[in-house]
């Protein structure tokens, strides 16, 4: 990255699979067009600490992945990998718990998130002890918690909604200590990851949240679950400020969901030669229903657009599970996924988003799951 290179981290909403939340950060201090900035690598990146892209080679993912833990001997790794899919992550939130009440949910080595997922993630990384703040994020909030609609300026700004209300329910629930309590399980050899794109770029950054939080960099940390989150239009772009030997950059990132719907690590990212795999266990929580029941679809250009992006991401969902389950298959780890059932008579309202009623009904619908033992589908 040049020095003068400024960056935005941008944010916006998924429809369906692709991701919830975003809100306006600080302002960059420097700024020039676009084709005029020096291509970011490894090299020149002032962030490298803190994230490398899904598209770099093994070397690069190898620096920010912990080496394998004795703790794993004769058991591999335990991986969980959280979907986006914007209100829908109520049932993401309601199987962590209903997991935990079964007494057989276990602590995680490497937890990954996008979009609503990566709102999740933190949580999910700490362990059990923080049910209650997923219970009361999907449970006792509402629209009026994550957004403001801009019914005059959304023609002239740069998303439909304001999401500031976001960003303070964020901020309230990543105090201080909960971060240092981050860094404290990253300083163990656990890794918290989560996914943005660099709108500029097109490129998906895969963020390193432990180093992050050991760092003291709480901002980019609360920006970068921001970050993941919403599709552009909807939500507002997030600025992510950084300075770096003097100089202040920054970038603009939306959904981590236009690139991928859940984070699965290459294999070469997964695998040091003398890493044991075997006997490990990826669990992936998909926060939407992969097989729909048919439904009539409006022949509106708003109606067909939609169910369009639907189908596009529902496809790459599927797409990562196969290959996710094949990679498992090949390294000897166990793999298990779910998804919301359709068939569980939760109605879904495009016109009434974030709704609390909808959110209450999917987070039971994914405790009971847990509890009564059909939430995963194994191999």
């Amino acid at each position: 990255m040049s020095d003068t290179r400024s960056t935005k981290l941008c944010i916006g909403r998924r429809h369906l699979l692709i991701g919830v939340g975003a809100t306006a950060l600080s302002a960059c201090t420097s700024r020039i067009e676009a084709s005029a900035r020096a291509p970011v690598t490894a090299a020149n990146d002032p962030l490298s600490r803190f994230r490398f892209f899904a598209d770099d080679g093994p070397e690069e993912w190898l620096k920010h992945l912990h080496p394998p833990q004795s703790s794993w001997s004769g058991t591999g790794p335990r991986v969980l990998a959280l979907s986006g899919g914007g209100e829908d992550g109520a049932f993401g939130a309601g199987a962590l718990v209903g997991w935990s009440a079964r007494d057989d949910r276990p602590d995680f080595d490497l937890v990954t998130g996008i979009s609503t997922g990566a709102l999740i993630a933190p949580f999910a990384f700490m362990g059990q002890d923080y049910d209650d703040v997923l219970t009361q994020v999907f449970t006792q909030t509402d629209a009026s918690d994550i957004m403001r609609l801009r019914p005059f300026q959304a023609i002239f700004s740069d998303a439909l909604y304001d999401t500031t209300p976001l960003a303070e329910l964020i901020a309230e629930f990543t105090p201080p200590a909960f971060l240092q309590a981050i860094a404290k399980r990253h300083a163990a050899g656990n890794n918290l990851l989560v996914v943005t794109s660099e709108l500029d770029s097109a490129r998906a950054s895969v963020w390193d949240m432990g180093a992050i939080a050991q760092a003291g960099q709480y901002n980019l940390f609360r920006s970068i679950m921001r970050a993941s989150a919403a599709l552009p239009g909807f939500f507002p772009p997030v600025n992510l400020s950084f300075t770096s030997g003097g100089k202040t950059y920054s970038e603009t990132h939306i959904d981590g969901g236009v690139h991928m719907q859940f984070l699965a690590v290459p294999s070469f990212a997964f695998t040091t030669p003398d890493q044991e795999l075997e006997g490990g266990h990826i669990y992936v929580i998909i926060n939407n229903t992969l097989n729909p029941a048919p439904a009539s679809v409006g022949r509106s250009a708003l109606g067909i657009s939609q169910q369009a992006l639907t189908t596009t991401g529902r496809a790459s969902a599927l797409l990562q599970v196969n290959a996710t389950q094949l990679f498992a298959r090949e390294k000897g780890l166990r793999f298990s996924v779910t998804s919301i059932d359709p068939n569980a008579g939760v109605q879904y309202d495009p016109s009434d988003r974030f709704s609390s009623t909808y959110m209450k009904a999917l987070y039971r619908h994914g405790i009971e799951r847990a509890q009564n033992g059909s939430l995963w589908t194994n191999s």
